[in-house]
Order: C-alpha cells, then structure tokens, then sequence
C-alpha cells in the first residue's frame, strides 16, 4: 500500500506532467526476440477520470471485450470492487466483485482465452511480508455497453486461488497473465526483485489448496508496482515509480529465458506515484494511472515515422 496524498488541481498536473514527458528513441527496423522491436513515441496525459471515488488507482487493465474500455481499482482498504472507464476519463460504472474481499489489492490484468474474456485481481500486497497466504481472484469480464453504461453492477468470482512463495512472504505490486502458456506471472516490489510463475488454472476447477508461486529470475530494478503481459504473450512491461522496461520472448521460449534478458528501457511521463501499467489492445501502446484524484490516464504512444503515422 502506498502513502496517500491531498488532491492535486488538474492544471498543476496537467503542467507537471506536459514538462516531464519525454521518450526512448528505437530504432523502428530493429528486431527483438518477438519481432521488431516497437518504437514508442512521447508520454502525454490523456485525460483527468470524471470519477473521483478512484482516488488509489493501484492496478490498471485494458478491455478485452470492449474497445476503449478500461478497469481499475483502488488499493488495501477500498471496497472490493472495479471501476470501468474510457479513454476519454468518463465514468462506465462501478462493479462490486461477489466474494472478494479488499486486503491489500495491487494489480488487475486482462486475458482471453477461447474466445472469453478474464479479469484477474491480484490481493497480493503485504508490507510487513507476514501474510501465510496471498489471493487472487479471477472474474468473467462484465459486459458494458459504452453508449448505455449502468452506474454499478455485480460480478461473481469464478475462481479464488490462494497461493504461496517458494522462498517465503513476499510483497507483490506486479501480476501479469500470459494467456498462451495459461501462466501467471509476479513480481515482488522489494527485495531480489523476483519473477514468480504460478498455473493458471481453469475457469471451472478452482484449485482445493494453496499453490506454489516458483522463482524463475531476478530483476536489478527499483521498486517494482506494476507489470502487464501483451495479449499475444510475447511480451511484459514492468513499471517502478520512475520508469518501465519491457521483456520480449520469442514464442518458443520461456519466461525464465526472456528475464533473464536486459531488458529495454521505457521513458514514462512524469506521474505523481504511479502504480499501475497495462498495455492496450494492441500489444503495443501503454497506458498508466496515478494515485491521486482526480486520478490522471496517461499514455506512451508508438512512436511517429517521418510520413507521420505510427510506427508498428
């Protein structure tokens, strides 16, 4: 959990923000382990969220099923439950989630598998590092209609998985779903910085004990609060308060072997304490949020060729 701040006046962000963007040059034609590498192109503030109950925004998941669509949630001590919201900050509604509980929610990420589309909520923060088990929770994606969006919902948990460490507590800020090897990936905030993998299990078969989230690599990051998986699985951005860095995988390797990797770094814009990170549909363009209200969208674009248009 992080420290909670006063209100910040949008103009004074939206001025803070606009001096501190800046970018990584990449060469567009070089290649990486999934193909070529992606250029991206200047960090900009999208837009201010219309609804001010998103105050912590501690995990951020594009939609799966709906374009445009994003999903947050505040951190320890909020409701158990998810705001929806669009690219342009308006207000989709707010979905209590039946049968979670909010300990200590840090992270959310977005998947699809057979064609249904997952949320997958990671309660997996623990400062003291004394939690015997952390949870996680796996949710049908709502349905929301963009041009109809109803104030609040309800969604069930399909499935609840408890797990633990193989090395003992960890603080977890970072959970990531590649969707391909069904694999859930974590990353503790302090410490060696360790990669964990743990099964996905199936919608239908929650599991009846405690799993076991093994270590497969160590970052030399700072404090890690936020990491996504592109949808294709080929690739996972990994945020600190200060910046980001992707791993790529070829599609025949592991996650142990991309990690295990330098990775690329990625500029952010400048955030007032951003915790949370997801890439958009596209595998390519990511988006972040900062704790705060009103709480910012931010997003780090592919970068512009010299015709003009985006390079991919």
């Amino acid at each position: 959990m992080a420290s909670k701040w006063a209100i910040w006046p949008g103009a004074i962000l939206l001025a803070a923000t606009a001096a501190a963007c800046s970018a990584l040059a990449v060469d567009a034609n070089s290649q990486g382990p999934a193909g070529p590498v992606i250029a991206y192109g200047k960090g900009r503030l999208l837009c201010l969220l219309a609804n001010r109950k998103i105050s912590e925004s501690s995990g951020l998941a594009a939609s799966q099923r709906t374009a445009g669509l994003f999903w947050t949630h505040n951190d320890s001590g909020g409701r158990p439950e998810l705001h929806a919201f669009d690219l342009g900050g308006r207000d989709l509604g707010t979905w209590q989630i039946q049968g979670a509980v909010n300990r200590d929610w840090e992270d959310i990420a977005s998947f699809s598998i057979n064609g249904k589309s997952w949320l997958l909520i990671a309660d997996a923060g623990d400062n003291g590092r004394r939690r015997k088990t952390s949870r996680l929770y796996v949710v049908p994606e709502p349905r929301i209609d963009p041009n109809h969006p109803a104030p609040t919902g309800k969604v069930d948990v399909a499935i609840t998985i408890d797990f633990v460490y193989d090395d003992g507590c960890q603080d977890c800020e970072a959970v990531g779903v590649d969707p391909n090897s069904r694999t859930i990936l974590l990353i503790s905030k302090r410490g060696k910085r360790t990669v964990y993998e743990l099964p996905l299990p199936e919608p239908e078969k929650a599991p009846d004990k405690p799993l076991t989230a093994k270590a497969i690599a160590k970052l030399d990051l700072g404090m890690v609060v936020g990491m996504d998986v592109s949808p294709d699985g080929l690739r996972a951005v990994v945020a600190t308060y200060w910046h980001a860095t992707e791993y790529a995988r070829a599609p025949d390797e592991t996650w142990s072997a991309a990690f295990a990797r330098r990775g690329r770094r990625i500029r952010l814009p400048g955030r007032r304490q951003g915790e949370a990170i997801c890439f958009g549909p596209d595998g390519k363009t990511i988006y972040l949020t900062s704790e705060g209200s009103p709480c910012p969208l931010l997003e780090v674009p592919l970068a512009p060729t010299k015709a003009g248009t985006d390079a991919r």
